[in-house]
C-alpha cells in the first residue's frame, strides 16, 4: 500500500467513527497489517490521522 492507501483508510476512520476511543482503536488493531505492508508506514502519524 502507499501514503495515498493510508490516508485513505485515515480519513475513512476519522468519518465514520464518533467516538475518538472507538477510532484509536481501530487504528491500533490495523497497525499490524498496515505496516507489513510497507516499511516506511508510522504508526504515530497514522493514529493521529485517524483520532483527527
Amino acid at each position: 500500500m502507499t501514503r495515498k492507501h493510508f490516508i485513505a483508510v485515515a480519513e475513512a476512520i476519522r468519518t465514520s467513527i464518533t467516538s475518538r476511543e472507538e477510532r484509536e482503536a481501530v487504528a491500533r488493531a490495523l497497525i499490524p497489517a498496515l505496516s507489513e505492508s510497507n516499511p516506511n508506514f508510522s504508526k504515530e502519524k497514522f493514529i493521529d490521522a485517524c483520532i483527527g
